[in-house]
């Protein structure tokens, strides 16, 4: 099948309707896809931007069709982003099997965020990374001078459930392990309540670690990060399930 078509010069060419050089044999199978698709995901009542990634395997075929992937991704509403997620998945495999999805999204909660990342397939199980704020003491300045020096910290848990997990429960029991929890909008007395809170539980870049290992027992990998407020470098801590892996996103 030809179109034709009239080129920027005035020309008249013809466009191959029927070319398909995705289709065209390879013999190595590769995994490829999209990355950054911004859409909004609904659950038919609120609607949020989400960031998508989708790949597949190209079989023995030179290449995937990316406009199924985008296609499938403004599939209809879901009551859950996992379920929306594993249907575009399940669209995607329709045509080019071995799909996997990537969303991230920011996850409110009381009067701040948390960054949630989603990977899963048509089926089985799903993997999770959280990325939570929270505000430490350090233990060392507080033993020596009575006075904690303070600085945000940030936690990083990564799980895996055959389940959808209660997202906004996690990310509130990852917050417990900080020394106290930031907030926005605070008078004075609040924010002086907030340091006497933080400063009673001084609390290492290690201690966020441990804490969050000992909430989550099954938890895959944690990091935490306190953002120094006396030095121009960070401290940082991490604890994997198995020495020296890291997860990827």
């Amino acid at each position: 099948m030809t179109a034709r078509s009239k080129t920027s010069d005035g020309a008249f060419g013809f466009i191959d309707a029927t070319a398909d050089v995705q289709s065209e044999e390879s013999a190595l199978p590769v995994d490829a896809g999209i990355s950054g698709l911004r859409v909004l995901y609904t659950d038919g009542e609120l609607a949020m931007p989400v960031d998508l990634s989708i790949q597949t395997s190209t079989g023995l075929h030179r290449g995937v069709h990316m406009s199924r992937l985008v296609r499938a991704a403004n599939a209809r509403a879901a009551r859950s982003v996992e379920q929306w997620v594993r249907w575009i998945s399940a669209d995607v495999n329709k045509t080019q099997p071995g799909s996997s999805v990537v969303c991230k999204y920011e996850l409110p909660y009381e009067d701040k965020f948390a960054g949630v990342t989603i990977r899963a397939r048509e089926r089985g199980a799903i993997a999770y990374r959280y990325v939570v704020d929270g505000l430490t003491a350090c233990p060392c300045s507080k033993k020596m001078t009575g006075i904690g020096h303070m600085q945000r910290a940030q936690l990083v848990l990564v799980l895996r459930s055959g389940v959808p997990l209660d997202s906004l429960r996690v990310v509130e029991r990852v917050s417990e392990c900080f020394s106290a929890t930031t907030k926005e909008e605070m008078k004075r007395l609040e924010e002086a309540k907030k340091i006497i809170e933080a400063q009673a539980n001084p609390r290492f870049a290690e201690d966020l670690v441990r804490e969050c290992v000992k909430r989550f027992p099954r938890a895959l990998y944690v990091s935490g990060r306190c953002f120094e407020s006396i030095h121009l470098h960070d401290a940082v801590a991490t604890w994997s399930s198995k020495p020296g892996w890291m997860p990827v996103f």
